[in-house]
């Protein structure tokens, strides 16, 4: 039996207006690669909503904004996690903290390996080499995102004295050469790029911490919630545009946008419990994060193909906003950790 057909309506976040309706405006030429995405990150901070440390609030609003725009959203979780990995130190580091909450400099969170290697899943890209006052880096970072001269970048090597750091360094230090932006499906206005470390120094103070055992568990619950955001924000999108367009024709597809909806409505629901778990200092078991996450990339993807499918031809206009929330969807399941390892991680968790 077919379900009527039901437009859904979703419901409002506790964001400003004026940004929602920024966004919006805005999103087609960020799409194109006109406007950087990092105009978001300003945008927000004038509201002073990068300053702060309530989690749930912090979810909501990366949801809010991928509902928008994920290369915004996307942005944010990069500069949010900086935030969060710079708080969670064992060294003390207020300047850089004011100025990614007052938006003057962009957080890059250089931690696909670390977090590879601390699930046994990969080694880590850069190598450390011990000096007088501090370390020298050398390696290659695959992908981070946010770069620019000005960034502030966190990521992890091995140290030539046995065990890890993980560091924060300047995006213009000596030996630091950022990448040529890469050409991407979707998110191309998010200056996403290799980063090549070559004898970096990084000074004794601005290692973050030695110990990613003790470490990585305060930062990981809010790197997978925030990350599940972007994903549930763009599937909230897609399937609320797809229900309006299941009409003639294309009924035939209500039943499955209506059972999308109710898988992405759970899935919100599963999330703002752990949120409120973890902001409470509850521990949070890993493997309902894993699964969380896991979970909210498949809904992702599975929104956006049934947003392309009843948008008809228009739909496939590259410059459409179910173009780009279908080009924004791919990325999810390469995004780090991908899905792929996700299922990798949890397999191996559960057995």
């Amino acid at each position: 039996m077919t379900t009527e057909a039901k437009t859904i309506e979703l419901a409002p976040l506790d964001i400003p207006e004026d940004i929602r309706t920024t966004l919006q405006e805005n999103a087609s030429a960020v799409d194109k690669g006109e406007k950087s995405a990092r105009y978001g990150l300003e945008l927000l901070a004038q509201h002073g909503l990068l300053n702060t440390d309530d989690l749930v609030a912090t979810v909501r609003l990366v949801r809010g904004l991928a509902r928008e725009d994920l290369s915004v959203a996307f942005s944010t979780w990069a500069d949010l996690m900086v935030l969060t990995y710079l708080k969670a130190a064992d060294s003390q580091h207020p300047q850089l903290i004011e100025a990614i909450e007052n938006g003057t400099r962009p957080g890059v969170t250089g931690m696909a390996s670390v977090f590879k290697y601390a699930a046994g899943a990969g080694d880590l890209d850069l190598q450390a080499q011990a000096v007088n006052g501090g370390y020298k880096v050398s390696g290659k970072l695959k992908w981070a995102s946010n770069l620019a001269d000005d960034s502030i970048i966190v990521s992890g090597a091995h140290s030539d004295q046995g065990g890890q750091i993980l560091f924060v360094v300047d995006g213009n230090a000596e030996g630091l050469t950022l990448g040529t932006p890469f050409g991407l499906l979707g998110l191309n206005a998010t200056a996403s790029a290799w980063v090549e470390f070559d004898e970096v120094f990084v000074a004794e103070e601005n290692i973050l911490t030695t110990s990613f055992p003790d470490y990585l568990p305060r930062v990981r619950p809010t790197f997978l919630l925030l990350q599940t955001s972007e994903c549930l924000g763009v599937a909230e999108s897609a399937i609320a545009a797809a229900s309006g367009k299941t009409v003639g024709i294309n009924e035939v597809f209500a039943d499955d946008v209506a059972q999308t909806y109710d898988k992405i409505t759970e899935l919100i629901s599963i999330q703002e419990s752990i949120a409120e778990k973890a902001a409470s200092g509850e521990q949070v078991a890993f493997t309902d994060l894993l699964r969380l996450r896991l979970n909210a990339a498949e809904a992702a993807v599975q929104a956006a193909n049934l947003e392309i499918r009843v948008a008809g031809g228009a739909g496939y206009a590259q410059s459409s906003p179910a173009s780009r929330r279908y080009r924004e969807a791919t990325f999810i399941p390469v995004q780090s950790p991908s899905e792929g390892q996700l299922k990798w991680q949890l397999a191996r968790e559960e057995s």
